[in-house]
């Protein structure tokens, strides 16, 4: 009777042993799968600051505490969405906005929570209340009670340490133009001076640099590209895959033509915090860039999933990945949705390069001549739209003459971006200077464009091609495109 016993208990004991596995290996899948997101949609609200509107600045640090602190979603909206609108979002999505007062250098602050399935019910604001107090410690307060969880403590690294430096990274923080940055430089330099822990000081900095670079390096001093790269990389330090931050420098990254860097950090910061958008925003720009428009399509996918309806076209820049893949219907969605949140000379220059494309030459003239306005911005794009008016106009040497003016211009800026040297080309192009032409290509391809699909096809780029440069230029764009695809497959990019 002994030898069944043991056989029993041997089978049972290998029973026990198999039940286990599938236990451990039910809870790893369980374990490994990614914490649901939060969403919360911050709507615009005004704060006043001794005179001065701090709501855009106090918006961006609350934004800032929400991705850092609870690996939330953030989108934002100037203001509550209509019930249609709401209808489209999902009913656990977060809203927030703010009301509050300063007090001396205290800070009274009342943030105010809703979800859409209370919205649509009728159901009152919940109010989070913080009583004029040090601002640390009123952010503090909030923090940890806020209707979220808190997966990072890093409180400390986020708020200034002093009462009155805390309204001063506000005031920063507030600033949206380019020139207003520059002219605020020595402001952000003095706090980082004054608080070097503290990693919104340091973002601040390096995004008032960064756009220093557009407008008027000299007047940011010397070291300007390193020093933006101080800036971004002491946020990094203090909080890893600061997702504005990792953001904002992977832009200067791309711009100045090291894709490889930007497509890095942002790889690192994603594999951290997968759940903010724009990182993923990041790395379309450096992925079309860089011609890996697989991964850039798969970037702008997962940044889609994540926002869902409340995706919003990026404020920096024109999305050309979908152009670059020869997708002139979706290009042309993508023209139409940023077209209703602004219309500057980047937004008129795309509107008209694309009608130009598709052999609409009246309407790219009428979008030409509005981006050439004087009162027009960015003034990058807004050369480019004299340049390709006085094409349309029949003005050739006119706008030889205009492009080889900015031609010049732009060599004394410290931020090449070879994408925007690109247009330049296929502007020399299109007015015949093919030799000026091949050579801003192959400057647009030294400053890191490499997108061999759109060298290659771009309509307006046919004389280049034409040039006994063009093979070796080509030779080189797909071997550098090939290096940075073994690098950077498109599983790299998220999704």
């Amino acid at each position: 009777m002994s030898r069944p016993r043991s056989a029993s208990i041997r089978t049972r004991l290998w029973i026990l042993a198999a039940l286990a596995v599938i236990a451990f290996g039910t809870l790893s899948v369980f374990l490994a799968r990614p914490a649901p997101v939060d969403r919360v949609l911050m709507l615009a609200s005004s704060f006043d600051s001794q005179g001065k509107e701090v709501g855009a600045g106090l918006e961006t640090l609350l934004s800032d505490c929400l991705e850092v602190l609870s690996g939330a979603t953030v989108a934002h909206a100037p203001a509550l969405p209509a019930p249609a609108d709401l209808r489209r979002l999902p009913l656990q999505t977060r809203l927030l906005r703010f009301h509050g007062r300063r007090d001396g250098d205290r800070l009274g602050l009342t943030l105010e929570w809703n979800t859409v399935a209370r919205l649509l019910s009728n159901e009152p604001w919940t109010p989070q209340t913080s009583p004029s107090q040090d601002p640390v410690k009123a952010m503090s307060d909030l923090f940890e009670h806020w209707p979220l969880s808190l997966r990072f403590h890093q409180t400390g690294a986020l708020i200034p340490a002093s009462a009155p430096r805390f309204w001063l990274l506000l005031e920063g923080l507030s600033i949206r133009d380019d020139q207003s940055a520059v002219d605020h430089l020595a402001a952000a330099q003095a706090l980082v001076e004054a608080e070097p822990r503290c990693a919104s000081a340091w973002a601040a900095l390096g995004d008032h640099l960064y756009r220093s670079f557009w407008v008027n390096p000299d007047q940011a001093g010397i070291g300007l590209n390193s020093r933006t790269h101080h800036a971004f990389d002491m946020t990094a330090m203090l909080v890893p895959g600061h997702p504005r931050a990792t953001f904002l420098w992977s832009l200067m990254l791309t711009d100045t033509g090291n894709q490889r860097m930007a497509l890095r950090i942002l790889r690192d910061a994603v594999r951290l915090r997968p759940g903010m958008p724009d990182l993923y925003l990041g790395m379309a720009y450096a992925g079309r860039t860089s011609g890996l428009l697989a991964g850039a399509c798969r970037a702008l996918a997962r940044r889609e999933d994540l926002l869902g309806h409340l995706a919003t076209p990026s404020s920096w820049f024109t999305e050309t990945t979908y152009l670059y893949l020869g997708d002139q219907a979706a290009f042309a969605q993508e023209l139409a949705r940023a077209s209703t949140t602004r219309r500057d000379a980047n937004i008129l220059f795309y509107q008209g390069y694309f009608a130009l494309l598709q052999g609409r030459p009246k309407q790219a003239l009428e979008c030409m001549r509005a981006g050439s306005d004087p009162a027009m911005a960015p003034i990058p794009f807004r050369d480019l739209c004299r340049v390709y008016r006085a094409y349309l106009e029949g003005r050739p040497k006119e706008g030889l003459a205009e492009l080889r003016e900015i031609d010049d211009v732009r060599g004394k800026l410290r931020i090449p971006d070879g994408e925007w040297t690109f247009k330049e080309a296929e502007a020399y192009s299109l007015l015949g200077d093919a030799d000026r032409g091949i050579d801003c290509a192959t400057r647009a391809f030294v400053q890191g464009f490499s997108c061999a699909a759109w060298y290659e096809t771009s309509p307006f780029l046919v004389r280049v091609r034409e040039h006994p440069r063009w093979p070796t230029l080509r030779r080189n764009i797909r071997e550098r495109q090939a290096v940075l695809e073994g690098s950077f497959p498109p599983s790299a990019f998220g999704g």
